[in-house]
């Protein structure tokens, strides 16, 4: 578990790649990431969106100028980026000030474990020298598909299982494709599934449910196989198929899997008549359902 008031690399990348209806990112006010950093080494090189933070100005001082102090009671999130470990809140003087500071003005700020380095080291693609600050500048970001599980299975849209810049940089050796109407984007170069569903509630997904689990299982079994599971927006039936493994392979219930994978990927939404034959394999793997629906609908 990660001690609250910091988020992990992980985390960060996912909230950076988030979308509902269109993706997150593309609104500047969505997330402040501050950079408490040497100039030098923003310069060099950035979290995407990051702003340098000045330690010589006040938190209030400093966030009246980066963004409108009307948004503050809305849903912005804000970073302090630093480097070291879940000690620098208290080895940095200033970082704490910050902290604290932009703690009693309702927000809620949080620090990235191992700073900018960790990050860099896992997601060097969605860092940068440039300043990315204005909304036409976020709209030609690339946004990635969401990590379930680190370095080993994604969840995504058909739109970016076609952009191979995406596949490369993810290291994507294996795809789910759950569409019917998206063809296999490189079946020269990637092993790929294709389950041909539709996003219909009478959709029977009796074959596909244990076909994806192997699938993906196969994919990952030694570590060195990344998996990429798709539908056309990456919500509904990418979503009962991703669940599904997590089920089936981890041994979690509907009930964990589906909130885990909402943990990672917030507009993740299988169709009711997805959720009603999860609770079916989940009474077939466990040889009783362990979670009620009502739990979980939305």
């Amino acid at each position: 578990a990660v001690e609250r008031g910091y988020v992990t690399a992980q985390q960060v990348y996912n909230l950076l790649n988030a979308e509902a209806g269109e993706p997150a990112l593309h609104n500047p006010n969505y997330i402040l990431i501050l950079d408490c950093r040497s100039a030098e080494r923003y310069k060099q090189c950035h979290l995407v969106t990051a702003r340098i933070f000045n330690v010589k100005q006040t938190a209030f001082g400093y966030l009246c100028q980066v963004i409108d102090t009307r948004c503050i009671g809305q849903s912005i999130f804000l970073f302090c980026v630093s480097v070291g470990s879940e000690k620098a809140r208290a080895d940095s003087p200033t970082l704490q000030r910050c902290f604290f500071q932009l703690s009693s003005l309702g927000m809620d700020p949080v620090i990235l474990l191992g700073g900018f380095s960790a990050f860099h080291r896992l997601y060097p693609f969605l860092c940068t020298p440039r300043m990315v600050l204005l909304e036409p500048e976020r709209r030609a970001l690339t946004i990635y598909p969401s990590e379930i599980l680190e370095g080993a299975l994604y969840q995504g849209s058909a739109a970016q299982a076609q952009d191979y810049r995406i596949i490369k940089n993810l290291h994507i050796t294996h795809v789910v494709n759950a569409t019917a109407e998206c063809p296999d984007a490189f079946p020269r170069t990637l092993r790929y599934l294709r389950l041909r569903l539709s996003d219909d509630t009478q959709q029977d997904m009796g074959e596909a449910l244990p076909l994806a689990t192997q699938f993906i299982a196969g994919a990952l079994r030694g570590g060195a196989g990344r998996v990429l599971v798709h539908c056309s927006l990456g919500r509904s039936r990418s979503s009962a198929l991703t669940i599904a493994f997590l089920m089936e392979h981890h041994r979690w219930s509907l009930r964990h899997a589906y909130r885990w994978l909402q943990e990672r990927r917030a507009c993740a939404a299988p169709n009711a008549g997805f959720l009603r034959q999860l609770a079916a394999y989940e009474e077939k793997l466990f040889g009783q359902r362990l979670t009620s629906l009502d739990d979980i609908r939305l």
